[in-house]
């Protein structure tokens, strides 16, 4: 047997059945009489350059028994003598000498019955004979172990186990199981023998998805490197250039029993310390049959006469088709992570044609969706022809992770009859309320037990479930339960658009669908018109008005950010669990409502998308050293310890993220003030690390943000008062005190969720403050944002904007805490778990809903709004008593309050009328208006002002009786609109 005791590889000139031994060269930690030089013999067949008659199937030869060989101290000689002897030839193991190279490779190969069955040929004989053909070697059974080697034999009931170890070298996987072995670790640079085939081998089956272990015992071996007790090792085999075509296994005998000397139990899966990508079926084709499926719906919703139907129809072209024609060119092999980005992709991608017309006075919104419908049509028909061709087929979608082992009874079922139960209850609770049995202390307490009921049952389920079977569809069904609930009630009892706050957006998109040109250079709403322009291109073509469809904006955006967070957590870790648990925590503390219809609900899940992408293909660990400053190369190594190494994506990849997520970024910027402002904090952070690559698109990104918010920055500065520096006022909200017992209620139970999942993500990073980069990413995005309280109150909304920022990668980390250990507690705290998972929804919808009394507004308030709008004075003030009334909601709102167009005027919001309001005011109100020099005045007097003041304890309780009362008996005013619920006075001059 050759050997080549060099740390160079061989050439290519060389017989390539020659061994090559690669040295550890003496691992100091090798324990005493340890060879250093001892070593494993691991065999590949199919080399493309073996002689004729070689073996095409790869082969793998395991020396189990030469690793309890090494471990005799008898059988080892010590190190330093070994290494002082001359290293013995060959043949003095052997009772005959090997031939050369030359002569073995001129022999002829010898009959396949020349080997006897019931005893092994000499060694020399069997190296000197090449291999035989495959099908006479399958046929052949398995040799028997020398007789010269009793101590290589194994007991029949060793225990083998197996721990997975990549080896990337090629392409097929073979997986390699090590007996049990006690003792310590050889250091890492431990010896690797790649030996020549023999013809004794016994060859391996082609490898399909079940592997198994062939092991063959010999008397020289050397323990594999790093291997421990329960370990395998995943070595890849080289793969030949040109792909062959599995053939069907040979005919001429059986195939090759493997050793039954010992079981090999099922391979341990190693826990997921990064995040990746799992691998699946290539999913160009699907993307490009749903781009031509939403290029037809949009072209469909052109043509159909039904509105609601149109409207549904364009949301599909406009949610789906520009990202699906886009991902039929890229290879994004999970279907999670691909479908979120072909969303955000068509979210963002749709953003311009509407703005872009917009801004050159070319407003065709039919020609604009039509041209986008047939891009994306177009677009998805050429890939589909050239997938087909390419012989790329469209494949099913296949199980995401392994298996869950069995559960008990118990956690199988419970979840099956608890989550339907629950939405059975939230049915039944919603036919037997209305909206005006709504109290003061909100949703969840109107609703009254059964509805409590079900909360708890839906906790119990989840958390049954989670720590059970954790099978992906009842996971999945308990979490889009969550939405239904929380922003799917109010649109069910009321059918009305929520907060009236949102009314002004309404009123923005239809100026734009109307004019097609901007009006007003100092609204604020006018600078930034990305969202609002994409609504009009809807409104437009659907032939609808936004009020129509507006309503149910919360729910699908709570959806599609449910997507988006599934997708961003996924990049974080592979646990199924802990995935799930993050975007349930997301879901249910999101108190904050983001998802109405506003600027800020269409960039959020864009926002996700846009982390998404940098996580994924442009993080990993810092590279090189920071020599200047020593100090600063100590912190960031601190900060950076045990970070997960990512697969280093092709330069190519890394270009096209970068466009993506800077396509993505720009739609953000267009569309709202607040929201890329935060996103860049992290990203500073992430880059001055050296965890963001390449660190340049911070600057780029920089550059869209300066470029479009500079010439801004005055009408933004003169509403909200940024800059202040004032963190901890800005921090307080808009409602630092309390004035009701409901308001302090609602108001403690919702800062209470928010500090405590801060406090326990808190928690999660100092239990992980030794190999602080295993979270780094994740703390970094859910706590830098707070520093932009420093920059101003945003109207007292910037923290509600930070919480809102914060919450995926806050719950990230509590749902590590929560569920990364024991995935099987025992009952009683999985029961807790489900129960506490019950409290912290009651505790969001609490902190949702807790003011729905407040926050609803009924069609009586719209009804007068539009009257209003439609037949007052061009020019007039409009004047609220309080500011809860649906104002702006129409496109000639610029037309009044002029000088104050983006804030309701309102009598309560001056100091000078808060708490001191009714009849014995009239004097100084009129005073009051009469300053506004407006040429007519209206005041809006309604019963949700009404309700506002109660619930804020801004007005004793009467005053707005007696103000309407003395209202209408004065001569200085006039009803202009009465109806239930709501009157209009106009001031008479």
């Amino acid at each position: 047997m050759a050997q080549h005791r060099s740390p160079a590889f061989q050439d290519r000139s060389q017989d390539p059945e020659a061994t090559v031994v690669i040295r550890s060269g003496g691992s100091p930690t090798a324990p005493a009489g340890h060879d250093p030089e001892a070593t494993v013999v691991i065999r590949s067949g199919g080399n493309p350059t073996a002689p004729a008659g070689h073996d095409p199937e790869a082969t793998v030869v395991i020396p189990a028994a030469r690793i309890a060989a090494a471990r005799k101290p008898e059988a080892v000689m010590p190190a330093a003598a070994r290494r002082a002897a001359p290293a013995p030839p060959v043949t003095a193991r052997k009772p005959e000498a090997a031939p050369p190279v030359a002569a073995r490779r001129a022999a002829p190969a010898p009959p396949v019955t020349a080997r006897k069955p019931e005893a092994a040929p000499p060694v020399a004989a069997r190296r000197a004979a090449p291999a035989p053909p495959v099908a006479a070697r399958r046929a052949d059974p398995a040799p028997p172990a020398a007789a010269g080697r009793p101590e290589a034999a194994r007991p029949a009931t060793a225990a083998t186990t197996s721990w997975p170890t990549n080896r990337s070298i090629g392409e097929e996987t073979v997986r390699l199981t090590v007996p049990a072995a006690r003792g310590p670790r050889l250091d890492e640079a431990a010896t690797q023998v790649i030996p020549r085939p023999e013809a004794d081998t016994q060859a391996l089956p082609r490898l399909e998805a079940d592997t198994r272990l062939i092991p063959r015992p010999e008397a020289d071996t050397q323990v594999l490197p790093r291997l421990e007790a329960q370990e395998t090792q995943v070595i890849r085999l080289p793969a030949a250039p040109v792909p062959v075509r599995p053939t069907p296994a040979p005919t001429a005998g059986p195939v090759r029993p493997a050793p039954t000397a010992a079981p090999v139990p099922a391979p341990v899966p190693a826990p997921t310390a990064g995040p990746a990508d799992a691998p699946g079926p290539d999913s160009r084709p699907e993307f490009a049959a749903a781009a031509v499926l939403a290029g037809l719906a949009g072209v469909a919703g052109q043509l159909v006469p039904h509105g609601g139907v149109r409207v549904l129809l364009l949301l599909v072209l406009i949610g789906a088709g520009p990202g699906a024609a886009a991902m039929s060119f890229a290879t994004v092999r999970n279907r999670l992570t691909a479908w979120a980005l072909a969303t955000a992709l068509s979210l963002s991608l749709a953003v311009a044609p509407a703005v872009l017309t917009l801004w050159l006075h070319i407003w065709h919104p039919a020609a604009a969706l039509g041209a986008l419908a047939a891009a994306t049509l177009l677009t998805g028909a050429v890939r589909a022809v050239r997938l087909s061709r390419a012989g790329v087929r469209w494949s099913r979608p296949g199980r995401s992770g392994p298996a869950e082992p069995p559960a008990d009874r118990l956690r199988t079922v419970l979840p099956l009859v608890t989550l339907p139960a629950a939405a059975t209850l939230w049915i039944i609770t919603l036919v037997r309320t209305s909206p005006s049995a709504i109290d003061s202390y909100g949703m969840s307490a109107s609703l009254g037990v059964p509805f409590l009921i079900a909360l708890g049952l839906l906790g119990l389920g989840f958390g049954f479930e989670l720590f059970g079977r954790a099978r992906p569809l009842v996971l999945t069904a308990g979490i889009l339960a969550v939405p239904a609930i929380m922003q799917g009630t109010v649109p069910i009892l009321s059918g009305t658009i929520e907060y009236a706050w949102t009314y002004k957006h309404l009123g923005v998109v239809e100026l734009i669908r109307d004019h097609g040109h901007l009006i007003d250079s100092t609204d604020i709403y006018q600078q930034w018109p990305g969202f609002f322009a994409v609504m009009a291109l809807l409104s437009h073509v659907s032939g609808l008005d936004p009020i129509s469809f507006a309503a149910w904006s919360s729910l699908v955006c709570m959806l599609v950010n449910l997507l988006m967070t599934a997708a961003l957590l996924r990049q974080f870790t592979a646990n199924r669990r802990v995935v799930a648990l993050a975007a349930l925590l997301t879901q249910l503390a999101m108190w904050v409502d983001i998802g109405y219809f506003s600027p800020q609900g269409y960039v959020y899940p864009l926002m996700l998308a846009f982390w998404l992408i940098v996580v994924r293909w442009l993080t990993g660990a810092p590279t090189g050293h920071i020599t200047r400053f020593p100090r600063a190369g100590r912190l960031r190594a601190w900060l950076t310890r045990d970070m997960p190494d990512r697969p280093e994506p092709a330069r190519a990849t890394r270009l096209w993220a970068a466009a993506a997520a800077t396509v993505v970024y720009a739609a953000i910027v267009v569309s709202h003030q607040l929201t890329p402002v935060m996103m860049m904090v992290p990203l500073v952070g992430l880059s001055v690390l050296g965890v963001l690559r390449p660190r340049l698109l911070t600057v780029v990104l920089g550059v869209v943000l300066l470029g479009f918010l500079a010439p801004r920055m005055g009408s933004v500065n003169s509403q909200y008062q940024i800059f202040d520096f004032d963190l901890f006022a800005n921090a307080s909200g808009n409602a630092s005190t309390w004035s009701t017992p409901e308001q302090e209620f609602s108001a403690l139970v919702a800062r209470c969720l928010a500090l405590g999942l801060w406090a326990a993500a808190l928690l999660t990073v100092w239990r992980a403050r030794h190999r602080l980069g295993t979270v780094l990413v994740a703390a970094l995005l859910a706590y830098l944002p707070i520093t932009t309280l420093a920059g101003g109150s945003y109207g007292g909304e910037a923290i509600y904007r930070v919480y809102a920022f914060s919450l995926p990668f806050t719950a990230l980390l509590v749902a590590t805490l929560w569920a990364g250990g024991n995935p099987r507690p025992g009952r009683l705290l999985t029961a807790g778990s489900g129960l506490l998972v019950a409290v912290l929804m009651f505790a969001g919808l609490q902190g949702l809903q807790g003011q729905l009394r407040v926050h609803l507004v009924g069609r009586g308030d719209i009804t007068a709004a539009e009257h209003l709008y439609a037949h007052a004075t061009p020019g007039a003030g409009i004047i609220l008593v309080a500011p809860n009334f649906p104002t702006k909601l129409k496109a000639n709102y610029g037309s009044y309050n002029r000088g104050h167009v983006s804030v309701d005027i309102s009598l309560i919001g001056d100091p000078y009328f808060t708490g001191n309001l009714n009849s014995s005011r009239l004097a100084d109100i009129k005073q009051y208006i009469e300053a506004m020099n407006h040429p007519v005045d209206y005041l809006v007097v309604s019963e949700s002002m009404e309700r506002q003041t109660d619930y804020f304890g801004t007005l004793p309780h009467g005053s707005f009786a007696s103000l309407e009362q003395g209202l209408r008996a004065s001569p200085d005013w006039k009803v202009f609109y009465d109806a239930p619920g709501v009157t209009i006075f106009q001031l008479v001059r």
